[in-house]
């Protein structure tokens, strides 16, 4: 129950650091190939909210639809032994994915929003909508509690999208059989 709670925050925490290490080291590219543009040309709030929505946030909403909905897994769920399973059946539809990923992702785009618009707080003598920073981060501790009464099959997001996580027991014995082979 906790083991399988540990897992899934782990699984999350790992696919959220690779694709933010890809995705703003494809960031850091594109400043230096092309002279800082487009970068010190966004000023405006809501200019780099939708930069971030275009290059950081879609690119991580079509990992996670992509991952779950043909593989049942993402990378960080494939390393701990992981799966996305359906209580509607076999096959995970794209409407349960999307509504997983919207859910689970949502606290991570209300902070981009709340950041950026009106105006970057790092532009700002006073930031507008600081005390607002507050309910991402409240979701995110209703998000823990909830997997904790759900003894780490179900999430928030898996209740409306009708998923749920369990260890992958192919994943499982293929681990098993590596740890047997390396203890010889």
């Amino acid at each position: 129950m906790v083991k399988l709670t540990a897992r899934r925050l782990l699984a999350y925490w790992l696919d959220m650091t690779l694709t933010a290490c890809l995705l703003i080291g494809a960031q850091l590219l594109l400043y230096t190939m092309f002279s800082g543009f487009p970068f010190d040309y966004l000023d405006r709030g809501y200019e780099i909210e939708l930069w971030v929505l275009a290059t950081f946030s879609m690119p991580v909403w079509m990992y996670f639809i992509w991952s779950e909905l043909s593989l049942r897994k993402t990378i960080g769920k494939q390393l701990l032994g992981l799966k996305v399973i359906s209580e509607k059946g076999p096959r995970l539809t794209f409407l349960q994915v999307l509504v997983r990923t919207f859910i689970k992702l949502l606290p991570w785009e209300l902070t981009h929003l709340i950041i950026l618009v009106p105006e970057p707080w790092w532009g700002a003598d006073e930031p507008a909508n600081v005390l607002w920073i507050y309910l991402p981060n409240a979701m995110m501790i209703l998000y823990i509690a909830v997997l904790l009464s759900g003894r780490g099959v179900k999430g928030l997001h898996d209740y409306p999208a009708r998923t749920g996580v369990v260890h992958d027991a192919k994943a499982r014995r293929r681990m098993e059989r590596g740890e047997r082979r390396g203890s010889m």
